[in-house]
């Protein structure tokens, strides 16, 4: 297979897309966005995903439990508008069901999260993340990781269950810690947003980090790369662009690096 654009991190299941979903998929094609790893974060979007894989040849579903929905039970209110999930162990089974019945190609987006929760939420939100986590070491696949405000907690979990393959979704900490952790870990990867352009630290990222620790995502519809604008998975091209100037490189071989990273963790 020739090389292709990547996006390992979207939501194409926000109700931002309900009207043009098809016309935002065929849009990303049109510029070799052929990969589009679209991640789940709760039971309604999981099982979108799933239907949404089998509609679109681009989609590749990877489906998980967001932090506050691990927790929103115990929440007596909510940092946003979402549905509880009152029972998050049913669907850590789903999802397990999901992975051996090899329907996905990874477990995320899940992990931990210290700017919407508080203290309170910590053990519970561990417990959900490390059943996850477990689930993709026992199928072999790669982990799709949130680790907000608690990136190094986050960290030392995963450091502990040592799953073969990690991708850190838009790190929000140290990039010297990025740096290391990619060091020492070969098989996981960082995965930089689209808007890298204004984000000192993405940048970065993108200048230092080891060539093989490479993903690009958009976190689609957030994140974008124009301010107050709903982001696209064809925005990644933007981001290998702006790789290539950082390093000095022709676009293809920025494309052909990330892709070749894509292939090695996502084992395709």
């Amino acid at each position: 297979m020739h090389s292709a654009y990547v996006d390992v991190h979207c939501h194409l299941t926000e109700s931002a897309y309900e009207l043009d979903l098809a016309a935002v998929i065929e849009r990303a094609a049109s510029r070799g966005v052929t990969q589009l790893v679209v991640n789940g974060v709760d039971p309604a979007s999981n099982r979108k995903i799933l239907e949404m894989q089998q509609q679109y040849p681009t989609v590749r579903a990877a489906v998980g439990i967001y932090p506050i929905q691990a927790v929103s039970r115990h929440l007596s209110e909510l940092p946003m508008p979402i549905e509880v999930l009152q029972d998050p162990d049913a669907e850590i089974r789903f999802i397990a069901e999901q992975a051996q019945a090899g329907t996905i190609v990874a477990v995320g987006e899940c992990g931990l999260d210290a700017h919407w929760l508080g203290p309170e939420t910590f053990a519970e939100q561990e417990r959900v993340f490390l059943a996850l986590v477990d689930i993709a070491k026992q199928q072999d696949l790669p982990v799709i990781v949130h680790s907000r405000k608690l990136e190094m907690r986050t960290y030392e979990l995963l450091r502990q269950a040592n799953p073969a393959r990690v991708v850190f979704h838009c790190w929000g900490g140290r990039v010297k810690q990025a740096i290391e952790i990619a060091q020492l870990h070969p098989g996981w990867a960082f995965s930089i947003p689209a808007n890298a352009r204004r984000n000192g630290a993405f940048e970065k990222m993108l200048r230092e980090l080891p060539e093989t620790s490479l993903l690009t995502e958009t976190d689609s519809p957030y994140l974008s790369p124009q301010p107050a604008t709903r982001n696209e998975p064809q925005n990644v091209v933007d981001t290998i662009e702006f790789l290539a100037a950082l390093r000095n490189w022709k676009v293809e071989t920025a494309k052909d690096l990330v892709w070749r990273n894509f292939c090695r963790i996502f084992a395709t």
